[in-house]
This record gives structure tokens, sequence and C-alpha cells, in this order.
């Protein structure tokens, strides 16, 4: 999930964050720098939080910042409230890329736990440009979704949809799609399939077309249209594969619709040889993914070892073996169009 272009409007912010650091702007324009508190000496023993006195606290129970400060030789104590905080210059949160990274490697528990620790710290200044609480929200759904969890899902949303953020624009289109996932594992496949399709239309972002594809082809593999689900999900790596974090799915699910397609009348097509080099390619390209462990297990024996051994010696810096996908596959724009529709 590429977080920085989630929220266009504060894009500057961004920017400006790696030069400020964590920095809280109050009301009056006064400025704090701030301790992330998420930043870990692993040097000491046992690790310990890097804490600079001379940076503010954030209390996200009492909802305040605390910093020390030096009058005339006495050390004493300020203290602000976040609710007189107007703008955040903040960098991407480590243990927010981290949480992302355990969503893309199935750590489903360890991402949700690095979600909640950024949603709780952010919860007080959610609203404010520049917080990161949406993105770490988002996370949140993902995970949920990767568990099927549909009743956390259902309360999270409905606390969710009353923030101001949901109305941005970006972030209004995530909560449908978790929506739309929901009625999906309801069995709602043709309404999905519809509104997936008129979301794509006017949505915008890599991402967010990324993810309506991926949501729009699973729906059209579960109604057994796997030629359509193929082109649906071939066209996250043909056409948004700048968002890499989900080229793994799209290209196991073609690899799963490839083999739905398989018959004798199509015999001489061999889908289950395509099919199987997605699957090969998927462990060969993104060999910590969850949908590198589900390709292992689709693979036949001979096949999968050969696809470890190709990845380690790529790991150690070997050439890649010929003819690697690598998360580019064949399909012709016209074919792929013709899938959307």
């Amino acid at each position: 999930m590429n977080f920085a272009r989630l929220f266009t409007p504060v894009a500057c912010l961004l920017a400006a964050a790696a030069a400020h650091g964590q920095t809280l702007v109050f009301k009056g324009g006064e400025r704090w720098e701030i301790n992330d508190p998420f930043k870990i000496d692993n040097s000491s023993i046992p690790p310990k939080p890097v804490f600079d006195k001379a940076k503010g606290v954030i209390n996200a129970v009492k909802e305040t910042v605390d910093r020390s400060s030096n009058q005339g030789g006495v050390e004493v104590v300020l203290t602000r409230k976040l609710s007189e905080v107007t703008a955040i210059f903040w960098p991407l949160p480590a243990r927010l890329a981290e949480a992302q990274n355990n969503v893309n490697r199935g750590e489903n528990q360890k991402a949700l736990e690095g979600a909640e620790a950024v949603l709780r710290l952010f919860e007080p200044v959610k609203n404010i440009p520049g917080s990161w609480w949406a993105n770490a929200a988002i996370v949140k759904l993902d995970v949920l979704d990767r568990l099927e969890n549909d009743q956390a899902i259902g309360t999270f949303l409905e606390a969710f949809e009353k923030t101001e953020v949901a109305k941005q624009p970006d972030v209004a289109v995530r909560i449908q799609m978790a929506r739309l996932m929901q009625r999906a594992r309801k069995g709602e496949h043709e309404a999905v399939i519809s509104e997936s399709t008129a979301l794509i239309s006017t949505a915008d972002g890599a991402e967010v077309q990324a993810r309506l594809h991926l949501v729009k082809a699973s729906s059209l593999f579960a109604t057994k249209k796997y030629e359509a689900a193929m082109n649906a999900y071939l066209r996250v790596p043909v056409f948004f594969g700048s968002a890499v974090e989900y080229v793994p799915r799209a290209l196991l699910g073609a690899a799963r619709c490839f083999r739905g397609m398989d018959s004798p009348a199509l015999k001489e097509q061999k889908l289950e040889a395509i099919s199987n080099r997605y699957l090969y390619d998927i462990i060969v390209t993104f060999p910590t993914s969850k949908e590198a462990e589900e390709a292992k297990k689709l693979l036949p024996k001979e096949e999968r070892a050969r696809a470890e051994a190709d990845q380690k010696k790529i790991a150690a810096g070997g050439p890649l073996p010929e003819g690697v996908i690598m998360a580019k596959p064949k399909l012709r724009p016209e074919e792929a169009v013709e899938g959307n529709k």
C-alpha cells in the first residue's frame, strides 16, 4: 500500500515530514518535536524505546503531550492538549509499514497488533491532516478481511464510517470494497460483480484499481466465469503492477482460473501447464508472500522443488531462470479490456 498517496491534500505535509521528524503543530503555530513511540534501540539489552527528553511524549489515554523544559536551571514539564493540534508532520511509522508487510506475508495476528498500536496512538488526532489513523484502519480492514471475520468488520466499519476521514474519496472506496467483500462471502456475487465494475469506472489510483479488480475477479471465479475472472485478475499485474503487494494474489487467482478452464476439449491449450507457470513465478518472485505458500500446495512435487531451488539461487545473487514472468504475464491489453466488461 502506498500510504503517502492516500491523502493527496496532505502530500506537502508528508514531504516535509522527512525534514522535521515527528512534529505536532498546535493552535497559534507552535511546533513540538515528538518522540517516536515505535523506535526501539536494539543495541541495548533488553531492547528499549529511544527517548529524547527535549522532545514531547504523547499520552494517548490522557490525550495530552508532555515535554521537559529547562527554565532558569529548573526542569519543568510543559503540557499541551492533543485537541489543540492543527497539523501533523510524521513520516510513515515503522510499525505501520511492518504491519502491512505482515499482511502480505499472511501473518495476520502480527499485522493486527501493529495496526492497533498505530490506531491507538493517532486516535485523538485521527481527523487532523498528516495523521496515520486512517491508513492503520485500512490495514486493519485488510487483516479482518483475510480472516473473514465479518462480525468484527461490521463493528469496525460502523465506527469508521462516522469519522471525518471516511469522507475522503480514497477512504470511502476502501470502505465500499470491504462491504463488497462481506457481501461476496454471503454469496451475493452477481451484485458484487456489478457494483465493483461500476466502481472501477470511477475510482482512481493503482492500489484502489488493483483491489477492485481482485474483488470483482473473486466473485467471477466463485460463479465459475473462469475466463472473465482470469482476465480481471491479470489486469492487476498488466496495468497496476506498481501496486506490487496485490500482484501475487492476482497471479494465484489467475492460476486457479486456468485450472478451472481446463477440460478435455481444451487439452491442446495446455492450461494446467500455464497455471503451473504462474504458480512457479509466484514462488520465485514473491517467496515470502502468503500466496507463495498456497502456490506450493498446488504445484506438482517435482515442479515445486524446481521453483524452490531457483528461488534460492536468485536469493543468493544468481541470474533469473530463463522465461520467468516476474509479475508481468503475457496478456494483450485488448484481452484484459475484454475481460473487464
